[in-house]
């Protein structure tokens, strides 16, 4: 398998505890999916599971090459967990569209948090 892309994101825990809080649920809903916004809500430190999802959707957006344009939605991006409870990406929409173009088909993933800051490596990865 070869490496197609990389991505690296940290993101301030504070800055998107205020952006929960200034949004509400209209943030929350535009930016996480339902899995990864159940098993924050599951956990302790609530808003650092949040936001080191927010640093892995960045990171996948770094690796895809794209960033946010060609319309690509922060919903098309979901981290989930393997049987085994580690990390992976799900993707849907465009995103999925522009990884099968890029030939991605795995990603590898991992994500670390305190209370002050988020960050998020992603690689993909391709036959």
């Amino acid at each position: 398998m070869r490496i197609i892309g990389h991505g690296v994101d940290i993101i301030s825990v504070p800055r998107i505890a205020a952006s929960i809080e200034n949004g509400g649920e209209s943030f929350l809903a535009r930016v996480f999916c339902q899995g990864e916004l159940a098993y924050a809500r599951g956990r302790g430190r609530q808003t650092e599971h949040l936001a080191a999802r927010f640093a892995a959707k960045e990171a996948v957006m770094k690796a895809l090459g794209t960033g946010w344009r060609d319309g690509i939605a922060w919903s098309d991006i979901e981290v989930v967990l393997l049987p085994s409870g580690a990390p992976t990406i799900q993707l849907r929409g465009k995103a999925a569209e522009t990884a099968t173009v890029l030939g991605i088909t795995a990603w590898s993933i991992s994500l670390s948090h305190t209370a002050e800051f988020a960050v998020a490596s992603v690689i993909a990865t391709g036959g």
